[in-house]
């Protein structure tokens, strides 16, 4: 019991400094949409030189998932450079929100196992698989299919095996 608290101990810090990185990357991310918006005039000339726009190819063609139903074209297209980066990056920061979410029921089911030595108690089963399938609905969204189908597996097994180690 002492080393799974032990390792339950440092997995709480690591998920708690995981949620803070997201948290900082929320912050930047939605600094960095507001600067596009702002800046969207200058951005929109250094853009017009084939040359600086050739450079930006990979982030101007990146994937964006979910974010697809977004038409970016038209952004691209009608030469708002500023406010395509600013759209990207307030994507960008949706995406960080759902990880600092993740990250901190992660933190609270390792806190449970930690001091208790169960991941939870049985009166907060119903709440800990809904968490499980949000969690698991984030990562099909943002990560894609696989990673969240083997998440979702994982946190199934997981709750499952907790489940019935408390009816035992």
């Amino acid at each position: 019991m002492e080393n799974t608290n032990k390792s339950a101990g440092t997995a709480v810090k690591v998920a708690n400094a995981l949620k803070v990185i997201s948290i900082v990357g929320v912050v930047f991310c939605i600094v960095g949409a507001i600067c596009g918006f702002a800046l969207n005039g200058f951005i929109n000339e250094y853009y017009s030189d084939p040359n600086n726009l050739a450079a930006a190819k990979a982030s101007i063609e990146a994937d964006m998932g979910i974010f697809r139903i977004i038409p970016f074209d038209t952004f691209k297209d009608s030469g708002n450079y500023g406010v395509f980066f600013g759209v990207q990056l307030l994507c960008a920061a949706l995406v960080c929100v759902a990880s600092v979410y993740v990250f901190a029921s992660i933190k609270k089911i390792l806190e449970n196992v930690r001091d208790t030595g169960k991941a939870f108690l049985q009166e907060d089963a119903k709440k800990y698989k809904s968490t499980y399938i949000v969690i698991t609905i984030l990562l099909i969204c943002f990560s894609g299919i696989s990673i969240g189908l083997i998440a979702g597996l994982l946190l199934c097994g997981l709750y499952n095996v907790t489940v019935a180690s408390q009816q035992a």
